[in-house]
Protein backbone atom coordinates (compact mmCIF):
# COMPACT_ATOMS: atom_id res chain seq x y z
CA UNK A 1 0.00 0.00 0.00
CA UNK A 2 1.21 3.24 -0.42
CA UNK A 3 0.40 6.32 0.85
CA UNK A 4 1.39 10.14 0.33
CA UNK A 5 0.29 13.14 2.53
CA UNK A 6 -2.26 15.41 1.39
CA UNK A 7 -0.81 18.95 -0.29
CA UNK A 8 -2.15 22.43 -0.16
CA UNK A 9 -2.23 24.34 -3.34
CA UNK A 10 -0.86 23.33 -7.26
CA UNK A 11 0.98 20.06 -7.56
CA UNK A 12 3.64 20.66 -9.41
CA UNK A 13 2.80 17.51 -11.86
CA UNK A 14 0.02 16.12 -13.66
CA UNK A 15 0.27 12.71 -14.42
CA UNK A 16 0.21 10.94 -10.95
CA UNK A 17 -0.72 14.10 -8.98
CA UNK A 18 -3.81 12.01 -7.39
CA UNK A 19 -1.23 9.82 -5.86
CA UNK A 20 0.06 12.74 -3.31
CA UNK A 21 -3.49 12.89 -2.28
CA UNK A 22 -3.29 9.73 -0.65
CA UNK A 23 -4.77 10.14 3.39
CA UNK A 24 -6.91 13.03 2.23
CA UNK A 25 -10.46 12.84 3.86
CA UNK A 26 -14.05 13.80 2.88
CA UNK A 27 -17.14 13.95 4.51
CA UNK A 28 -20.60 13.11 3.29
CA UNK A 29 -24.36 13.85 4.73
CA UNK A 30 -26.45 11.02 4.30
CA UNK A 31 -29.44 12.54 6.21
CA UNK A 32 -30.28 11.05 9.61
CA UNK A 33 -29.18 7.17 7.51
CA UNK A 34 -25.84 6.12 8.24
CA UNK A 35 -25.43 4.17 4.77
CA UNK A 36 -24.48 5.86 1.21
CA UNK A 37 -24.55 4.60 -2.22
CA UNK A 38 -21.14 3.51 -4.29
CA UNK A 39 -22.68 6.81 -6.14
CA UNK A 40 -22.83 9.14 -3.40
CA UNK A 41 -19.35 8.46 -2.29
CA UNK A 42 -17.70 8.36 -5.73
CA UNK A 43 -19.13 12.20 -6.42
CA UNK A 44 -17.50 13.51 -2.81
CA UNK A 45 -14.56 11.81 -3.59
CA UNK A 46 -14.83 13.26 -6.77
CA UNK A 47 -14.66 16.48 -5.84
CA UNK A 48 -12.64 16.71 -3.11
CA UNK A 49 -9.71 15.15 -5.71
CA UNK A 50 -10.09 17.78 -8.26
CA UNK A 51 -10.30 20.28 -5.34
CA UNK A 52 -6.68 19.35 -4.23
CA UNK A 53 -5.29 18.17 -7.50
CA UNK A 54 -6.82 20.22 -10.27
CA UNK A 55 -7.54 17.11 -12.26
CA UNK A 56 -10.83 15.69 -12.76
CA UNK A 57 -11.83 12.39 -12.30
CA UNK A 58 -13.07 11.02 -15.36
CA UNK A 59 -14.66 7.67 -13.73
CA UNK A 60 -15.19 6.47 -10.49
CA UNK A 61 -17.15 3.26 -8.85
CA UNK A 62 -16.82 2.82 -5.15
CA UNK A 63 -18.67 0.38 -2.98
CA UNK A 64 -21.83 1.04 -1.16
CA UNK A 65 -21.09 1.79 2.67
CA UNK A 66 -23.44 0.98 5.50
CA UNK A 67 -21.66 3.45 7.66
CA UNK A 68 -20.13 0.98 10.29
CA UNK A 69 -17.08 2.92 12.32
CA UNK A 70 -13.87 1.53 11.02
CA UNK A 71 -15.65 -0.43 7.75
CA UNK A 72 -13.45 -0.52 4.69
CA UNK A 73 -15.04 0.33 0.84
CA UNK A 74 -12.86 0.65 -2.01
CA UNK A 75 -12.98 2.54 -5.25
CA UNK A 76 -12.09 2.39 -8.71
CA UNK A 77 -11.21 6.00 -10.89
CA UNK A 78 -9.75 7.15 -13.98
CA UNK A 79 -8.60 10.39 -14.16
CA UNK A 80 -7.97 13.02 -16.98
CA UNK A 81 -4.60 12.16 -17.42
CA UNK A 82 -5.45 8.28 -18.06
CA UNK A 83 -3.86 7.27 -14.71
CA UNK A 84 -5.50 4.34 -13.23
CA UNK A 85 -6.42 4.55 -9.61
CA UNK A 86 -7.70 2.44 -6.61
CA UNK A 87 -8.45 4.10 -3.26
CA UNK A 88 -9.29 2.83 -0.12
CA UNK A 89 -11.63 4.36 2.16
CA UNK A 90 -12.63 3.86 5.85
CA UNK A 91 -15.46 5.50 7.79
CA UNK A 92 -14.18 7.27 10.43
CA UNK A 93 -16.78 8.72 12.45
CA UNK A 94 -20.88 7.62 13.01
CA UNK A 95 -21.92 10.10 15.15
CA UNK A 96 -23.63 12.83 12.82
CA UNK A 97 -26.32 10.90 11.98
CA UNK A 98 -24.61 10.43 8.66
CA UNK A 99 -20.82 9.87 8.39
CA UNK A 100 -17.65 10.67 8.03
CA UNK A 101 -14.51 8.89 6.11
CA UNK A 102 -11.11 8.89 5.01
CA UNK A 103 -9.40 7.70 1.66
CA UNK A 104 -6.27 7.70 0.28
CA UNK A 105 -4.68 6.32 -3.46
CA UNK A 106 -2.87 2.84 -2.69
CA UNK A 107 -1.99 2.17 -6.49
CA UNK A 108 -1.94 4.27 -9.88
CA UNK A 109 -1.11 3.04 -13.31
CA UNK A 110 0.14 6.33 -15.32
CA UNK A 111 -0.28 5.56 -19.07
CA UNK A 112 4.02 5.08 -20.31
CA UNK A 113 3.09 7.99 -23.01
CA UNK A 114 3.37 10.81 -20.20
CA UNK A 115 7.07 9.08 -19.38
CA UNK A 116 8.21 9.46 -22.75
CA UNK A 117 7.20 12.77 -23.51
CA UNK A 118 9.05 13.45 -19.88
CA UNK A 119 11.42 11.89 -20.52
CA UNK A 120 12.27 13.00 -23.88
CA UNK A 121 12.01 16.30 -22.71
CA UNK A 122 14.91 15.75 -19.85
CA UNK A 123 17.20 13.72 -22.25
CA UNK A 124 17.20 16.52 -25.13
CA UNK A 125 17.57 19.66 -22.22
CA UNK A 126 21.41 17.97 -21.85
CA UNK A 127 21.26 18.19 -25.84
CA UNK A 128 20.89 14.59 -26.78
CA UNK A 129 18.67 14.74 -30.01
CA UNK A 130 15.76 11.85 -29.80
CA UNK A 131 13.96 10.57 -32.68
CA UNK A 132 12.02 8.33 -30.35
CA UNK A 133 11.33 7.35 -26.88
CA UNK A 134 9.60 4.00 -25.81
CA UNK A 135 8.55 3.05 -22.39
CA UNK A 136 5.93 0.01 -21.17
CA UNK A 137 2.52 0.57 -22.43
CA UNK A 138 1.67 1.18 -18.76
CA UNK A 139 3.57 1.74 -15.42
CA UNK A 140 2.76 1.12 -12.44
CA UNK A 141 3.24 3.88 -9.83
CA UNK A 142 5.61 2.75 -6.93
CA UNK A 143 8.72 4.20 -5.24
CA UNK A 144 11.77 2.60 -6.44
CA UNK A 145 10.54 0.87 -8.88
CA UNK A 146 12.77 0.58 -12.14
CA UNK A 147 11.31 0.86 -15.48
CA UNK A 148 13.22 -0.13 -18.49
CA UNK A 149 12.60 2.02 -21.88
CA UNK A 150 14.42 2.22 -25.19
CA UNK A 151 15.72 5.27 -26.87
CA UNK A 152 16.49 5.94 -30.49
CA UNK A 153 18.71 9.24 -31.03
CA UNK A 154 18.65 11.40 -34.40
CA UNK A 155 22.13 9.00 -35.72
CA UNK A 156 19.86 5.69 -35.22
CA UNK A 157 21.76 4.82 -31.98
CA UNK A 158 19.71 2.56 -29.64
CA UNK A 159 20.09 3.58 -26.17
CA UNK A 160 18.68 1.54 -22.76
CA UNK A 161 16.43 4.01 -20.66
CA UNK A 162 16.48 3.21 -16.79
CA UNK A 163 13.96 5.13 -15.01
CA UNK A 164 13.75 5.30 -10.93
CA UNK A 165 10.13 6.56 -9.78
CA UNK A 166 11.35 8.54 -6.86
CA UNK A 167 7.72 9.64 -5.76
CA UNK A 168 3.92 9.34 -5.61
CA UNK A 169 3.82 12.61 -7.83
CA UNK A 170 5.52 10.52 -10.96
CA UNK A 171 9.21 11.84 -9.89
CA UNK A 172 11.46 10.20 -11.73
CA UNK A 173 15.42 9.76 -11.85
CA UNK A 174 17.27 8.16 -15.00
CA UNK A 175 20.17 6.82 -16.73
CA UNK A 176 21.05 6.33 -20.01
CA UNK A 177 22.91 3.73 -21.35
CA UNK A 178 26.30 4.85 -21.06
CA UNK A 179 25.75 8.62 -20.07
CA UNK A 180 25.33 7.62 -16.17
CA UNK A 181 22.91 8.81 -13.95
CA UNK A 182 20.62 11.79 -14.08
CA UNK A 183 19.16 13.06 -10.70
CA UNK A 184 15.92 14.86 -10.24
CA UNK A 185 14.54 14.15 -13.65
CA UNK A 186 10.98 16.03 -13.64
CA UNK A 187 7.88 14.56 -13.35
CA UNK A 188 5.82 12.87 -15.96
CA UNK A 189 3.14 14.84 -15.64
CA UNK A 190 4.27 17.55 -16.87
CA UNK A 191 4.12 16.18 -20.26
CA UNK A 192 0.24 15.64 -20.30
Amino acid sequence: MVAAPCRAGLVPIAVVAALALAGCSAEVSVGGDSSASGEEIGGEIRSDYEDKTGIALRSITCEDVEGDRDERFSCSARNARGVQLEIDGEVTDTESGGFDYSWQVVEGIAPGVLYERALRRQIEAQGVGLAEVRCPVEIEIRVGAEVSCDATDRNGASREVTLRLTDLDGGFDFEVEGHGSEAGGESAGGAA
